[in-house]
């Protein structure tokens, strides 16, 4: 058994296809394209590696390839806490009995590559940083994940705890369904007459639509609020101009704009609720191994996708006793029928008091657990 440096195509090929033999007996599993999930490693491509370092790995056994790890050093994280914090992700190892060998073999390379440029601690598994998929999935794993969304077994949950990890955060899923959506007429009307309240106490407080020609000025709008709204958050880092750019690029290709909602007051942004089609529910519907094949086929399906995810839920903090939320929400419950069910993820185990305006107007569920664990460097 033997943890090497990824350096030849070879071991990127062994790197990529270690992860569908593990999850080919997985009926839950979502294979992303290709293209994109080599981007996600690109420090070429992808903005995110403009102030990050990466450093794949892959294990062996007799030239078979049995786990894999990627050390990351993100300096933006560390320079915006002020911390010496190493991360690892892109992380799996194979179900046998030795696992917990291969796992000590992976991050004990990580952590050594990562010790060399002066990192005190080990957090992960975030791949490659808490803006994209993160955590072990610990609850919920029979469920399929949602676009960016993880999905791991749940026993590698026990292989980070025997290696001395904590778990650092936990971060939830919950879900509405249409038959759980519906409210009755007298549910309804207290909605309705709490909004009719709402605007005539608050005359300025104003929803605005979203369209093709104002997404991108309406989207950078939205990050900086979120900036502000979600400074305190737990993990949270800014995006870099660059890593903004190439969200709003990604999202443009996916998002409604009838499912983004903005509340203004008189001209200042102070509130609201992003929502994207459930992509990866059109991705287990292409059938092929190469992305030529499968491109078509979710354009297909993504038209026709009955599960979206409300991706992003923000009020500026002085406007959270004016109405702002309830506003939103009613947006939201307005299109209730448009999709059969909706994911809100990922909430924070310290923000689970962002729920509760949903929750009075839908019934939800918990879904999903996420864990990030954390030790010191050894």
């Amino acid at each position: 058994m033997e943890t090497i440096p990824v350096t030849s195509r070879k071991h990127w090929k062994d790197f990529y296809s270690l992860r569908r033999r593990i999850y080919k007996d997985d009926p839950a599993v979502v294979h992303p394209l290709k293209i994109l999930e080599r981007q996600m490693l690109d420090v070429r491509q992808h903005p995110f590696y403009e102030t990050a370092a990466r450093q794949p790995f892959v294990c062996y056994e007799q030239s078979v390839p049995i786990g894999r790890i990627v050390a990351i050093k993100d300096d933006a994280h560390n320079d915006f806490y002020n911390d010496k914090l190493g991360f690892f992700g892109f992380y799996e190892v194979e179900n046998r009995p030795d696992a917990d060998r291969i796992h000590e073999s992976l991050v004990s390379a990580a952590s050594e590559w990562l010790k060399n440029r002066g990192c005190d601690g080990l957090r992960g598994p975030v791949s490659p940083s808490m803006k994209s998929e993160f955590g072990i999935v610990v609850g919920g794993n029979d469920i399929p994940p949602s676009v960016m969304l993880a999905h791991t077994p749940v026993r590698y949950d026990t292989l980070l705890k025997q290696d001395g990890f904590r778990v650092a955060k936990s971060f939830f899923a919950f879900r509405t369904r249409k038959d759980q959506h519906k409210l009755s007429k007298e549910e309804w009307a207290k909605l309705a007459s709490s909004q009719e309240k709402i605007s005539r106490r608050f005359p300025q407080l104003k929803m605005r639509d979203v369209d093709k020609n104002n997404f991108e000025q309406t989207f950078r709008e939205i990050n900086e609020l979120a900036n502000e709204v979600r400074k305190d958050d737990w993990g949270y880092v800014p995006f870099s101009e660059s890593e903004l750019d190439f969200m709003v690029k990604t999202l443009r290709r996916v998002v409604r704009f009838d499912m983004i909602h903005v509340a203004y007051w008189d001209d200042e942004l102070v509130g609201y609720i992003v929502n994207i089609p459930d992509v990866n529910w059109a991705l287990r519907k292409t059938i092929g191994r190469w992305d030529w094949v499968r491109i078509p086929q979710l354009l297909f399906w993504l038209q026709r996708t009955p599960r979206t995810r409300v991706f992003l839920l923000g009020v500026k903090k002085e406007y959270r006793n004016r109405g702002v939320s309830t506003s939103l929400i009613k947006r939201l419950v307005d299109l209730r029928d448009e999709y059969d069910e909706w994911e809100y993820s990922w909430v924070e185990e310290d923000n689970l008091r962002s729920m509760r305006a949903i929750a009075r107007a839908a019934k939800i569920e918990k879904i999903k657990t996420f864990c990030i664990y954390e030790r010191p460097m050894r």
